[in-house]
């Protein structure tokens, strides 16, 4: 795992066999780089997050590489379906894991690292927070929620206010939209057909209630779906 993270991150000095000198000089290069990844209120800059690292003893920083699309995974678990599909975008786009968990995090990295999937961030820490805090406005492609937990307490049919203990809740779409590129998609799978449909009921509120304030265009726009329906 050193050898690859090594590779992936900088980290010349989580090598035990390397010099003092050499490993401050890789943990000032990585605390500059990541630095730079963020601007002056810590929103994430995608295309510096993902540019190459110079290489070791290199006079200048490689060329910036071509501005790619930003899709992101909330709730990322240890992360098998985003690896992959960062993989198979490799080139064409840059993918952001994002999960709670410790041990979770900890998994995706050593995914990430072992399988020098080069375009894949990862990100420990809370999906509202995390889009609401550190993603600018208008900067990712496509958003993913891949079988997220119901919630714990399902309340009546015709009410949405006990939503307790799901990902899926107003001030995550809020910040989701804030977060998605006008043409960006939100999508969501699921196997669970009565919590698909109490989520399209809480998005039909949600933009009924940007309408009557004015504010339409700050909500998710409805499209029609084929199949069953709620």
């Amino acid at each position: 795992l050193r050898p690859a993270l090594r590779r992936g991150g900088g980290a010349t000095g989580l090598s035990p066999a390397g010099k003092r000198s050499a490993r401050k000089a890789a943990s000032r290069r990585f605390r500059k780089g990541l630095a730079a990844s963020f601007t002056r209120d810590g929103r994430i800059r995608w295309q510096r997050l993902f540019a190459p690292s110079a290489a070791d003893g290199a006079d200048s920083a490689p060329p910036p590489p071509p501005v790619l699309p930003v899709k992101l995974e909330l709730a990322s678990g240890t992360g098998d379906w985003v690896a992959a599909q960062a993989a198979a975008d490799a080139g064409a786009a840059n993918w952001v894991a994002c999960e709670l968990k410790h041990d979770r995090v900890a998994s995706l990295l050593s995914r990430v690292a072992l399988g020098r999937v080069d375009n894949l961030a990862v990100v420990g820490g809370d999906g509202v927070a995390l889009l609401r805090d550190r993603v600018s406005p208008e900067s990712v492609a496509h958003l993913f929620v891949n079988f997220p937990e119901p919630p714990h307490r399902w309340g009546t049919e015709d009410s949405l206010s006990h939503l307790t203990g799901s990902l899926l809740t107003p001030p995550l779409f809020d910040a989701a939209h804030r977060a998605l590129r006008p043409s960006g998609r939100l999508t969501i799978f699921s196997d669970n057909h009565r919590y698909c449909c109490s989520l399209a009921r809480l998005l039909g509120e949600m933009r009924r209630g940007a309408a009557a304030a004015g504010a339409a265009g700050r909500c998710f726009a409805s499209v029609p779906l084929e199949g069953r329906s709620c």
